[in-house]
């Protein structure tokens, strides 16, 4: 009784095996056509990439009456508030996020075209694909946190701090057949950590050592180098899914891009990898 039930287990098996293998064939298939030069190599990707930068503060959300201040009164806690933002030279942040996002996609080999500005950018189609930044932008806010504990006798303890987030934000057209292309989102965040220690509790009082990884412009750009290679490792990714879907007519398979390798490095069920794609805003 148990052998047609083990024999239709194993058909099943079998057959997710062959899909997988067959859409890993295409998606394969796909990148290695530009690595060998092949004549059926003719696909193109065309960029227009971020030129300027939005500086953000988002803590001034949060201050009572800040539109009813005076401007030397705004000035004056945009300051208090502002670490990063003020150190920030946007020529060297968007230079970081540009140079990494073309490096990371010329390892398809697929020729890239960059033009200056989005007007100028074709139509998507099969042989063009097309990505769009709509908006950079740089932010920076505080959180405020507490860490508190309770001694066995019920004393209870408690350290109010800030701590500082700073976030590479990235909004993109892509592939758009019309003037209704839909924008992702995708963005990567740096935040400070505190790490605190009590050395003595005396007279219901308690000593803490204190030690914060504070994060500083640097940390700023290094965050808009790894987004940009992030961004064009998961383009490829979205690249590769809708070629095998296209070639085959459907797949339910995502498939995890190595730039390093210029290679396919994993195959997750659609639903499981797109989870970590791209944020659909429109």
């Amino acid at each position: 009784m148990k052998r047609p039930v083990l024999l239709i287990v194993a058909t099943a098996l079998l057959a997710l095996l062959c899909s997988c293998k067959g859409d890993f064939y295409y998606a394969n298939s796909f990148l290695r056509k530009f690595e060998r030069n092949k004549s059926t190599a003719t696909e193109q990707i065309y960029v227009s990439l971020p030129r300027e930068v939005l500086h953000t503060n988002s803590s001034l959300n949060t201050v009572p009456g800040f539109s009813l201040m005076s401007v030397r009164e705004q000035d004056s806690v945009i300051a208090s508030l502002t670490h990063v933002l003020d150190k920030l030279d946007d020529s060297i942040f968007l230079a970081q996020f540009n140079q990494a996002f073309l490096f990371t996609l010329s390892r398809t080999r697929i020729p890239i075209v960059v033009v200056d500005h989005p007007s100028q950018l074709p139509k998507a189609d099969d042989q063009h694909f097309v990505i769009n930044f709509v908006q950079f932008e740089a932010e920076e806010f505080v959180e405020p946190h507490r860490s508190d504990f309770r001694t066995k006798k019920g004393m209870y303890y408690a350290y109010d701090y800030d701590l500082r987030h700073f976030c590479t934000n990235v909004w993109i057209q892509l592939d758009a057949r019309d003037s209704l292309g839909e924008v992702y989102f995708k963005n990567d965040e740096v935040e400070e950590s505190f790490h605190g220690a009590i050395t003595s509790i005396q007279d219901g009082k308690a000593t803490l050592k204190t030690d914060f990884d504070r994060i500083d412009v640097n940390d700023a750009y290094r965050s808009a180098r790894r987004l940009g290679s992030y961004c064009a490792t998961l383009y490829v990714e979205k690249m590769l899914t809708e070629y095998v879907c296209r070639s085959k007519g459907s797949t339910q398979y995502y498939f995890i891009y190595n730039p390093g390798y210029n290679a396919i490095e994993e195959i997750l069920p659609y639903d499981e990898g797109v989870k970590d794609s791209f944020d659909k805003v429109q």
